[in-house]
Order: C-alpha cells, then structure tokens, then sequence
C-alpha cells in the first residue's frame, strides 16, 4: 500500500458548514493578502525579532559575564549545553499545546516562558543560575520561530506564504543587527550592568501577549477546522476579508477536518508523516552541526588556515550583514522558486564559501566567510516555512517545533566535532568535515515533497 492510499485509509470526517462556494481553507487561499490586522503583523515582527535577539546578543555579553560572576571559560559550557536542552524541551511541549490547546494558547506560552526567561537571565548570581535561566529562556525560544512560521502559514494565501514569512524574517535580521551595533556601547560603557540590560531588554517580548487576541492575532481557522469549531473559523475569516478588502462570505463549503482526539506524536510517526519527519529532522540536525560550527568558531577556523586572529575577527564581523543581502533576495524569489530548491541553494552556497575558506589568505577567506553567511541567510526563511508546510493542521504545531528544536540538538554536537578536529587534524581538516555535513543534508531535503503554490490540505495528503 502506498503513502497516498494509506492516509486515505485514514480519512477525516466531514463537518458541514453553511452551504457556500469555497471551504474555509480556499478562502483563505484565495485572498488577495493575508487578513491581520496592523498590530497582528507588528506582533509577528516583534516576535521574530526577539526570537533571534537572545541568539544575536548573548556571544557579545561573555566577556562581561565572565568577569561579573568570576567564571571560567569552561564554565560558560553548563549555560550553553542547559539552553539548547531547554530548546529541545520547550520545542516539543509547547508545540503539542498548539496543537491540542490551539495557536493563541502556544504563542501566549512560548512568548511567556521567553521573556520570563530574558528577565531571569538577567539577574543570575552564579553559573547555576545562569544555567538555569538559560534553560528557562532556551524553552521559550524552541518554539517561537517554529510556532510563529506555522502561524503565518495558516493564515497567508497559498501564493504568498513564503513571501509573507521571508518579509518579515528580513525586518527581523535588521532589527538585531541594528541591536548589535547599539550593543557594543553599553557594553563599554556600562560594565558590569551593561550584559544584564541586554539580556533583560530580550524579556521585553512580553509586550507581545496583549495582541494575542481576536482581533490582532486570532485563533487560525485552520486549527479550528480541525477541531471541529467551523462556526468560530467562519466568524474570524470574515474579518480577515475585512482586514484584506474583501467582501465578507455569506456561508463556506462544507471542509474535512482532522480527528481532534489523534496524538499528535503518534500520527507524526506513522506513513506518511514519518518519512516527512525524518526528512526534515534530519537536514535540520545535520545542517546545524555545520551551521554551529562554522558561526560559532569562525575566527578559530580562519586562525587554523593561516589567517592572523585580528583579521579573522574583522573578517567575522563583516559577514554578517551578507545574511540581510541574501534575505532580500529570498524575500523576491520564494513565491517564484520551489521552497526545497532555495534550501538545497543556500545549503550549497554555505558550502563553495567554507570551500573558498579552505584556500586561506586574507582576500579569500574573507570571501569565503561572507559566501557562507549568505548561503545561510538563502536558506533560512525558506526552510522554516518549508518545515510548518509539509505537516497537516493537526499535527502543524508539534512537527514544526520538533523538527526545528530537536534538531537544534545538532548544535549541542558542533563543538565536540569541530573543537577537536581544529585542536587535531587542523582547519582544512574542519572545513572538509563541514562541506561534507552540508552536502548530505542537501541531499536530504532534495527528497522531499513540493510545496510551492500548493494549498496546505493538498501538501497533507
């Protein structure tokens, strides 16, 4: 029996509606935009944003931590290790709640436990608390990118998912590299306090909860389609016409819906979620091996091919605007380019530029350094988007937050990879190693199903 024919086996019921045209969900594929509000859209870009800031700030506070808490080098391990547990953790539970208690639910969770987190964080005394403040964030921010890419998914038209989400993944990648720049200076000039602002100012993701509400981000009529809740989707698709111009439906078609009563794990490890679950899982675990490895040790990895240390942190520095260059490119060519082929893209191009540092000297390793950070910045809008599309509504929330928090597990490996080859055999070594890791998870993700222009009822099946 084939994948298609199995999960016909398992067909849904059909829930009836008041009588219409188009069902619920091709309502919301057919709208000209996605139908949220302003303060809706300014949530999402808020929530992306802090997101990534803990991520984008917490390299520059070490120093200042080291020195406030009387820590080691090796001390810093525990917080590090501890966060991206908490990531695993956080990604899992909170994405079962979305699915089981519905999107609001998740979002007001994963944004609670975040900023409570960044507060929490800002206040450690010892490398225990430190520890297990960073845990505490790391469970908040497993979710959040995940959760808030499912989210976008199920309330954009099918033609502009990806469009939508690449928008503003860019306003976000601005944002910190912004809060970067403004760092450097409260750091010097602040001292002992400046690293405990910073990373108290992420907690301000709080201000994001009052808009999770009815009018700025509703519940999805998605997921409340799935339940069985057609009357409540109806109500909310209404006012996204509104909110897009549209004149309001009178009455929906009649629209399948998923069995509320299924786990969503247990679905997820079935024909034919599973092979999309290992698919996904495994070029996010394997890519961020190498994505942890080359961002997090670059400056060691430019050292360990000739470059002078002094250059290879200027060299570090500057790529990181070649991530906001590469997102402006997605942000015109994801509703146009199949969302694997952009992943498989920016995957290969982070690989030529770890190839280009292979070469050493200054000109090329710089080159190579900026390549990478733009293969990255290629790949990762698509790939979010990528991972929330190609699992059903019942089981958007959990797939989504596995794929990207489990994998992050991949980034707890990098450096017992990448720290004893660069210790050993060497950089040319290490970049070999990577090249190797980013070819096969290209290879990986080239296996899976199509997504593009596809509406995401049509992708479940």
């Amino acid at each position: 029996m084939n994948d298609e024919n199995a999960l016909d086996e398992h067909s849904p019921p059909i829930v009836s509606s008041i009588g219409g045209n188009l069902t619920i969900e091709a309502t919301i594929d057919q709208m000209p935009r996605v139908g949220l509000s302003r303060g809706g859209w300014l949530a999402l870009v808020l929530a992306f944003f802090f997101a990534n800031y803990d991520i984008a700030v917490f390299p520059l506070i070490i120093p200042g931590v080291k020195e406030n808490l009387g820590l080691e080098s090796a001390d810093l391990s525990w917080p590090v290790m501890w966060n991206l547990i908490g990531y695993c953790v956080g990604a899992y539970f909170i994405g079962r709640v979305a699915d089981r208690a519905g999107r609001q639910k998740g979002l007001f969770l994963t944004f609670l436990v975040l900023g409570l987190g960044g507060f929490a964080t800002g206040m450690a005394w010892n490398v225990e608390s430190l520890s297990l403040f960073r845990f505490l964030a790391g469970c908040g921010m497993g979710a959040v990118i995940a959760l808030c890419s499912g989210y976008i998914g199920e309330m954009a038209p099918r033609d502009r998912r990806g469009e939508y989400l690449s928008r503003i993944y860019l306003i976000g990648m601005v944002l910190n590299l912004v809060c970067g720049l403004v760092s450097l200076p409260i750091l010097n000039g602040l001292h002992t306090a400046g690293w405990r602002l910073l990373l108290m100012f992420g907690g301000l993701v709080l201000i994001v909860l009052p808009f999770i509400n009815s009018r700025s981000l509703p519940e999805s009529p998605r997921w409340l389609v799935a339940q069985g809740r057609v009357d409540e989707a109806a109500t909310i698709v209404r006012q996204m016409q509104r909110n897009a111009g549209v004149d309001p439906s009178e009455g929906f078609a009649e629209t399948r819906r998923a069995d509320p009563g299924e786990s969503s794990l247990r679905a997820l490890l079935r024909k034919p979620l599973r092979r999309r679950l290992a698919i996904v899982l495994g070029y996010w675990f394997i890519f961020y091996i190498a994505m942890y490895g080359v961002v997090s040790y670059l400056p060691l990895i430019l050292e360990g091919v000739g470059i002078q240390m002094s250059q290879a942190l200027e060299i570090s520095a500057y790529s990181r605007v070649a991530p906001i260059i590469a997102a402006v490119m997605v942000a015109l060519l994801i509703e146009r380019i199949e969302r694997r082929t952009l992943i498989v893209a920016g995957t290969l191009i982070f690989a030529a530029g770890v190839g280009l540092i292979m070469t050493g000297g200054n000109t090329l390793g710089a080159v190579g350094a900026l390549v990478a950070a733009y293969g990255v910045g290629t790949m990762s809008a698509p790939a979010f988007m990528y991972t929330a599309e190609v699992f059903p509504t019942a089981q958007r929330g959990t797939g989504t937050a596995i794929c990207d928090g489990v994998g992050h597990l991949g980034g707890a490996v990098a450096p017992f990879i990448v720290l004893p080859l660069l210790a050993g055999p060497g950089g040319y070594t290490t970049c070999a190693v990577v090249i190797v890791l980013l070819l096969v998870s290209a290879g990986i993700i080239r296996m899976g199903d199509r997504t593009k222009n596809r509406d995401l009822d049509a992708i479940s099946r």
